[in-house]
């Protein structure tokens, strides 16, 4: 009981103590990470004056002067920058000021950040810009998955100012960017890239709001021999595998779910202790966020709905997919869908 009444008090000397989201940034060594926000559109400091349980991912002033090169050749504004950057932990109570340490192997969340800039986010009426915090590695390290598919970090103690806390990170965060521009960076995914290129499916697939994107790797394509494929059997294939009106962050996905596709058809999400499974493909890589959704990397091409599903148990083994198993009985639906 004397312990209780103790860490009270002391939460409450933190409480009545912390200052201003700038001042507490120019006081523990952020002050170029500050200067974002003293930069950006005054709407963004106003927000978070009046929030409480915000999450500030910064980067201390060696961070920012390693960082500031690149910074420079980005056409990123800071007004972007700072939002995305803010995130809120609405998990939390409104009365609760946050200021543990981030432990290892901290549960996984999605956070929504206060990017909303229309000309970049494309996620649904009044949906801002979202990211993930989920633990990486056998170490179990928070790190936050923002634009451009990198991974960040965290590489300190939460810093608590008067409406949440200051999260350090390894770098800045990426604003996230359009489908094929994202695709474009990871060199395993070239074999996806020119097929959405040659079936004309790049505009509608960057264009469609909320989805969720399931991108073979260039070793799945090795099962079906794309070459003999015409150009709408292609899309019929790629359709099944953009998920329509649904965000599947990695938290977000339930064993069981049912979800639907851009073929008409739907796919079902199998979690085993070996990873995470669409109709049997697994995911390899997770959480690339981009304009109007997210990516996951799978492994193997994703049947329909009536797909082979993985073993209860240990990895998954590359699934052989015949043009049946691929969706196209729904092509039809697809291509109207799509044009």
């Amino acid at each position: 009981m004397i312990l209780f009444h103790v860490l009270l008090a002391l939460s409450a000397a933190t409480l009545a103590s912390a200052d201003t989201l700038i001042n507490t940034l120019q006081q523990n060594g952020f002050s170029d990470f500050a200067s974002i926000y003293q930069d950006a559109d005054p709407s963004i400091l106003s927000s978070i004056d009046v929030g409480s349980n915000f999450i500030i991912y910064a980067t201390n002033n060696t961070q920012s002067a390693v960082n500031s090169t690149l910074g420079r050749r980005r056409t990123t504004s800071q007004s972007q920058r700072a939002a995305m950057s803010s995130v809120q932990n609405t998990a939390s109570s409104s009365k609760k000021l946050r200021f543990k340490r981030q432990q290892a192997n901290s549960p996984a969340a999605v956070f929504q950040s206060l990017l909303s800039d229309p000309d970049i986010v494309n996620l649904g009426p009044g949906v801002n810009q979202s990211l993930v915090e989920k633990p990486v590695g056998d170490a179990g390290v928070p790190t936050v998955f923002a634009g451009a598919g990198k991974a960040v970090p965290v590489v300190g103690d939460d810093i608590p100012f008067d409406a949440g806390v200051i999260r350090p990170v390894a770098s800045l965060l990426e604003i996230p960017g359009a489908i094929p521009s994202t695709l474009s960076l990871f060199p395993n995914l070239s074999n996806l890239t020119a097929l959405l290129t040659q079936s004309n499916l790049t505009g509608p697939v960057s264009e469609t709001a909320g989805i969720t994107v399931l991108a073979p790797e260039d070793s799945a394509f090795a099962a079906v021999n794309i070459s003999a494929l015409t150009d709408e059997q292609i899309v019929g294939i790629l359709s099944q595998h953009v998920i329509v009106n649904y965000v599947g962050y990695s938290p977000l996905l339930k064993d069981g779910q049912v979800l639907n596709t851009l073929a008409n058809d739907t796919i079902t999400v199998a979690v085993r202790d070996s990873g995470v499974y669409f109709n049997g493909a697994k995911v390899t890589a997770s959480d690339v966020i981009v304009e109007n959704g997210v990516v996951h990397t799978v492994a193997s091409l994703v049947g329909s709905g009536d797909g082979e599903n993985p073993p209860a148990t240990g990895a998954a083994g590359r699934v052989g997919l015949d043009l049946k198993t691929l969706g196209l009985g729904a092509l039809s639906m697809a291509v109207a869908a799509l044009f």
